[in-house]
């Protein structure tokens, strides 16, 4: 029995090693590279030589990695709080049964489906302080005097930002937890239902216990997108004004491919990595389901 069950364990470490072998090659290599590359003095095509962990001490001390973190943080927590609601309350509203449901669930997924690049085109055509349609549709309606220029100031330009990420990416979500809605037992909500529970109720001590762990694959992937965003931010602010929408990732590439310091890119990226992961043990630690 003893010799059988350590053949069935070598079977499983056999069978488990391709994968354990594409993960290596695809993720541990790569992030070790770039951990490597943070730790030398490269600009350009110039290496320059080992320097230890100079190149975190300086993005440190220049106070542009402070500013690109508060940016991530800033336009994170706006963008997940927003769209983690919006997606609920629409999921909620087409979990019920009505007529035309599945044409609407059908238009709800356009918007993920264009491409972001050309997403981030056409807001900035709508947004366009001359003659966006957003301002003339805001003049039409005597809300708006003149030319209105949403990307002039910090607060603004932010918001303008998770607005236009919430557009296209909250669809995707809404299908999410639609699926965990439907995957929840109608008997649930009738025996909830029977024993005088009322529908904020229901979905406090009953929807959201159970839809918790989608709620938690959700947040991880929403974070994982958010703190990687760089082409809408580079087609509608450039990062701007001055460093309001600089995210880590869209310093990450301004060191590295504007000032070809790929040293100090490097330690960024190395950063973003380890944010990334930090705030994702976060999510498992409070929101992970317990055996």
């Amino acid at each position: 029995m003893k010799s059988k069950e350590i053949s069935e364990g070598k079977l499983g470490a056999l069978m488990m090693s391709p994968a354990i072998l594409l993960i290596i090659a695809t993720a541990v290599i790569p992030i070790l590279y770039v951990f490597y590359l943070s730790t030398r003095d490269i600009r350009g095509i110039m290496d320059m030589g080992f320097i230890g962990l100079e190149n975190y001490r300086t993005i440190i001390e220049t106070g542009r990695l402070q500013s690109a973190l508060v940016a991530t943080f800033l336009f994170g927590f706006g963008t997940i709080a927003f769209q983690m609601v919006v997606a609920m309350i629409v999921a909620l509203a087409l979990n019920v049964d009505f007529k035309g449901r599945n044409i609407i669930r059908s238009l709800i997924l356009i918007p993920w489906a264009i491409p972001t690049a050309l997403v981030g085109v056409m807001w900035s055509r709508f947004l366009s302080s001359t003659d966006g349609y957003f301002n003339a549709v805001l003049r039409l309606l005597q809300l708006a005097e003149g030319e209105v220029n949403w990307f002039l100031s910090r607060g603004t330009a932010i918001m303008m930002v998770i607005l236009v990420d919430s557009w296209k990416f909250t669809a995707i979500f809404v299908m999410i937890f639609l699926a965990g809605l439907q995957a929840i037992p109608n008997n649930f909500y009738e025996a909830a239902l029977v024993d005088g529970a009322n529908r904020l109720q229901r979905f406090i001590h009953l929807t959201l216990p159970i839809m918790k762990p989608v709620i938690l694959v959700a947040l991880i992937m929403r974070t994982i997108f958010v703190f990687h965003a760089f082409d809408l931010i580079f087609i509608l602010t450039g990062g701007g004004p001055g460093d309001a929408t600089r995210v880590l990732s869209f310093y990450t590439y301004q060191e590295t491919f504007s000032f070809l310091r790929h040293g100090r890119g490097s330690a960024a990226a190395f950063i973003l990595f380890l944010l990334t992961g930090i705030v994702t043990v976060l999510y498992i630690k409070f929101l992970g389901t317990e055996n």
